[in-house]
């Protein structure tokens, strides 16, 4: 009689020995970078962190680095021919046409980030989206994920001898011996300059990409009138008869990176020779605006001079108003003439 009996079936195992080659099979710097594009995502886009500190070290080599790292490991998979690859005679380095040395992969990394950056911003503007952080973020993360995914392939499909495996230890020996392995200590303090002006240069800019702008932030204020076809345009009514209200819209828009409550004090003032010598309060609005948005109000007021031109201000505030509000301390102030005439008493007249 046969024995039947057979090996238990061990599904488990088998899925985690195969978890472990595809991880094996994953290169070290690729799935560094992957990860890295990750954790930088979530930080920047997800928590949205407000600390210059933290955006820097994060958005930094995001945006200098990763984009060209992707790109430079995707054109070229193989590894030099000479792992001891070294400067020629004339002290340049020559690139591979197949290859590219540790030294030439980092210098190409920073360069082609930089070439990179503005082509994703037309991808932004072709599709009309909004020039954010978020968006920007999405966009580069997007792109260096595809990239690193398209390099994992390419460099599989090369032989294992001719792959190229990154090395922390060969990669900073080489940065090593190509920055101190010098003939003099004259070209060694050259090289160190270059390093450290090459380093400052590259974190100002990194800042400045991903630090927010003071100078971007600020409210606008406008007074708008429907139109015959029922558009707002810019202006004010320029005609008004004695004891009759007058509409219009105020538009307030806030660019203040952050919810801002406004508030808006409408006067009358009439002039003369140039100077105000009375003023009235007409109105006074208050509102909540959320950052990025644009808010239009309506508004009816009855101007209480019986003849003349007067001037109609808006008075633009921040948190609470003076007690005698002007032009001198709001933040923002718009206004228009308007002519108040009886149209009656001039057809009489006439």
């Amino acid at each position: 009689m046969k024995d039947r009996s057979t090996q238990p079936f061990q599904p488990l195992t088998t899925v985690r020995q195969g978890s472990k080659q595809l991880a094996a099979q994953v290169p070290t710097d690729l799935g560094g970078v992957a990860a890295f594009v990750t954790v930088s995502f979530l930080v920047l886009t997800v928590l949205d962190t407000g600390s210059p500190f933290v955006r820097v070290i994060v958005g930094f080599p995001l945006l200098l680095f990763v984009p060209g790292y992707a790109t430079v490991s995707a054109l070229f998979p193989r590894a030099p021919p000479n792992r001891n690859h070294s400067p020629t005679q004339n002290g340049s380095l020559r690139l591979s046409r197949n290859s590219v040395t540790v030294l030439e992969r980092v210098a190409l990394a920073f360069g082609l980030s930089l070439a990179v950056l503005p082509l994703l911003g037309l991808v932004i503007a072709a599709f009309s989206w909004e020039f954010s952080t978020p968006v920007a973020v999405t966009v580069v993360c997007v792109y260096a994920l595809s990239t690193v995914s398209i390099a994992a392939i390419r460099r599989s499909r090369v032989p294992v001898e001719d792959r190229y495996q990154f090395s922390l230890t060969r990669s900073a020996s080489t940065v090593y011996a190509a920055i101190f392995d010098t003939r003099t200590t004259f070209h060694t303090a050259i090289n160190v300059v270059l390093v450290v002006s090459m380093l400052l240069a590259l974190t100002t800019v990194g800042y400045a990409l991903v630090s927010p702008q003071d100078g971007e932030q600020y409210s606008s204020l406008q007074v708008l009138t429907e139109d015959d076809s029922g558009d707002l345009v810019a202006d004010g009514p320029s005609q008004v008869e004695p004891d009759e209200s007058m509409e219009f819209v105020i538009g307030i828009e806030n660019q203040e990176g952050e919810e801002t409550e406004y508030t808006a004090v409408v006067q009358e003032q009439w002039i003369n020779d140039g100077e105000i010598v009375e003023r009235h309060e007409l109105d006074r609005i208050e509102t909540t605006v959320s950052d990025g948005e644009t808010v239009h109000g309506d508004q009816s007021v009855t101007p209480v001079a019986s003849d003349g031109d007067v001037r109609i201000v808006v008075l633009l505030y921040e948190g609470e108003v003076p007690d005698a509000p002007t032009t001198a301390d709001a933040y923002r102030y718009t206004y228009f003439w308007t002519e108040i005439t009886d149209d009656d008493a001039t057809t009489d007249g006439e």
